[in-house]
């Protein structure tokens, strides 16, 4: 949430072009933009739009100003509520006050000063482990200045500094460090310590350049955890917020192009290595104000994140956010690296501009892994590929890219019907996909099911997701859409039942992946407004919201576990080992539920095989999950 002062920075340091774009069409012409003009009859593009001056001009009528008249003129509306219209067109809530926000301010004094301090100890300290850092990760001293990394010392600095305030702030300042992350109460309540200690840190910008939280990397040998983040707060909404889009904003606009990453360390190292119009996420999605931005910036989109499953389904989501918005993204390969650092540090920048030129889109990239090579003989499997191809094309159903890719995919893979035919069975997979469907009885085994293993995860009983939903319309697809669970299992009980009786582990960074193991909707609703709610609410509050939480129309059973965890709730904090070892037993518990909900399907799915190697292709399939049911319990 931003003050009508903080949202009107946030628009000044936004390109104009990208305001406009949101109001009135504009093209790019060389270095700025041009249009027709709005205020005026006109009929050829008089309207000049100038991003490094922040202004726009019709040299037929003379109308002239910057981004927020714009809006005033064009909307026909007041200073104050253009400013609303183009935050909200940003992502960004504005505070419905006209008055300052003392603590909104005290926050970002508070946070502007501990960059201060850390970039201070690294510059005039120089820690011997900051200076290690620094040569293994081969950052350079301009990177450095330009991202202003600094070092948190181990002797409670910052509690130090806060505790020389003037005494008329400092309790004030102290208060807000606390309810920002950046201190914590010692346990026997005497006194304070920092949260970050011997930790090369990175402070997070907003978009304006204004300090809004850190992110963390440990230095010290068996220090845990590795990477210790700033929690969401009143000022910090790490879904808005791009890592280093203040410093790559002029170079996106220079490039017509954007890369995007998921670390800050991979940001920094393509800003080292020339790729300035970089930016990361700080999670594994971006929020609709910034596919906004972006799209509105730029319509080439280079997705560069992770080459692990995490980083690959974070592509994913947001490759089909940008899909939504009419622009199709491509994608980096890094292989054989992970991610951008390790590939400009092993491989070097000469590869990597090749691959950026040479890069296919990302559904182009998923249909080739598709594909599988050689290419099986089977006709049934063929088409199940296809079924899968389709599932990937999906969210480009209106664009005739997806009846182009469709009849591709089907030619590669040696299908011999008709174009036609084969953009109608595109057609007939997506009414069928999206259309509710009705229970039928399962059809009687045609082939030998296959036998696995005991599981010794035998207090977490298989919940069906499809119950209730007509079997041989879901098993072709089941692969790639999975339906909402309908009924509440015991590893989803237990999670919602800890995050409400102890709310706090709400902030933790694990969240993020708890969310995507989570199948029950109203669960994964739940979790969703916890994490919302829970920062801007008064502790003695949340008891309330809790309650009136449950007057909505919500399963029986889950309004039963929020009655139960409700009656054991306390305000006793837990301590941040307790929350680490919890949160990570319910990952571990949710990943066998997906696993054994995952495996059970299979099984439902060979049950219905028609031919033996098809039969065969899901066994492996099963054993396969077999084998990472046995990692998780060996674990």
């Amino acid at each position: 949430m931003a003050s009508i002062e903080e949202a009107k920075e946030i628009i000044k340091s936004t390109d104009i072009s990208t305001v406009i774009n949101f109001y009135h069409p504009i093209t790019r012409k060389g270095g700025n933009y041009e249009g027709i003009c709005p205020f005026h009859g006109d009929t050829q593009p008089s309207l000049k739009v100038n991003d490094n001056k922040g202004i726009y001009k019709c040299f037929a009528c003379g109308a002239a100003g910057d981004a927020i008249k714009f809006v005033q003129d064009k909307l026909n509306v007041d200073f104050v509520e253009s400013i609303k219209d183009i935050a909200n067109n940003l992502g960004i809530t504005v505070e419905e006050t006209k008055k300052k926000n003392p603590k909104f301010d005290m926050a970002l004094r508070v946070l502007q000063a501990t960059s201060k301090i850390y970039k201070k100890v690294a510059n005039d300290v120089n820690p011997a482990n900051f200076t290690k850092f620094l040569k293994d990760r081969n950052l350079n001293e301009e990177s450095v200045t330009n991202f202003q990394i600094g070092y948190a010392p181990g002797n409670n600095a910052l509690t130090s500094y806060l505790s020389t305030i003037p005494s008329k702030d400092k309790e004030f300042a102290i208060k807000t460090a606390k309810e920002i992350g950046l201190i914590r109460d010692n346990r026997h309540g005497q006194g304070h310590y920092d949260f970050y200690r011997d930790r090369v840190v990175f402070p997070i910008w907003d978009h304006s350049g204004k300090v809004r939280g850190f992110s963390s990397r440990a230095v010290l040998p068996d220090q845990k955890p590795k990477y210790l983040n700033s929690g969401e707060s009143f000022i910090f909404d790490k879904g808005n917020i791009l890592y280093g889009f203040n410093l790559a904003k002029p170079h996106i606009r220079e490039t017509d192009s954007v890369i995007i990453v998921e670390g800050n360390m991979d940001a920094v190292t393509l800003h080292q290595f020339g790729f300035k119009n970089s930016v990361a996420t700080m999670g594994v999605a971006l929020s609709q104000g910034s596919i906004k931005l972006l799209s509105n910036m730029t319509k080439n989109i280079y997705l560069g994140m992770d080459s692990d499953p995490a980083g690959l389904k974070a592509m994913t989501r947001i490759n089909e956010d940008f899909l939504a918005a009419g622009i199709t993204p491509k994608f980096i390969d890094f292989s054989p690296e992970k991610d951008p650092d390790d590939f400009l540090n092993k491989i070097g920048r000469l590869e990597l501009v090749k691959r950026i030129e040479d890069a296919p889109t990302f559904i182009d990239y998923l249909i080739e892994q598709a594909i599988p090579n050689p290419i099986p003989d089977s006709t049934d499997r063929k088409l199940d590929i296809l079924n899968s191809v389709f599932a990937i094309i999906k969210p480009i159903t209106s664009m005739l890219l997806a009846n182009e890719k469709a009849v591709k995919a089907a030619k590669t893979l040696g299908l011999k019907s008709t174009n036609e035919d084969i953009i109608q069975e595109f057609k007939n997979f997506i009414e069928k996909s999206t259309k509710p469907q009705q229970f039928k009885k399962p059809q009687t085994q045609k082939v030998p099911v296959a036998q696995t293993q005991p599981d010794e995860f035998n207090d977490y009983e298989f919940e069906n997701p499809y119950a209730g939903y007509d079997e041989e319309n879901v098993l072709p697809h089941m692969e790639h859409e999975v339906l909402p669970s309908t009924k509440l299992d015991r590893a989803e009980r237990n999670l919602l039942s800890t995050l409400i009786t102890h709310p706090e582990c709400i902030t933790h960074n694990l969240i993020v992946e708890i969310l995507d193991l989570i199948q029950h909707f109203e669960v994964k609703r739940i979790v969703q407004w916890l994490k919302k709610i829970y920062l801007e609410i008064d502790e003695a509050e949340y008891q309330l919201f809790v309650k009136e939480k449950m007057q909505e129309s919500l399963p029986k059973e889950i309004v039963e576990v929020l009655q139960q965890s409700l009656n054991s709730y306390s305000n006793i904090k837990l301590d941040s080992k307790v929350v680490d070892k919890m949160l990570n037993d319910l990952i571990l518990k949710l990943k066998v539920n997906s696993l054994r909900n995952e495996r059970d399907l299979l099984k439902l799915k060979q049950k219905n095989s028609i031919t033996d190697e098809e039969s065969l292709e899901v066994l492996n399939e099963i054993q396969k999950v077999e084998e990472k049911l046995l990692e998780l319990r060996n674990k």
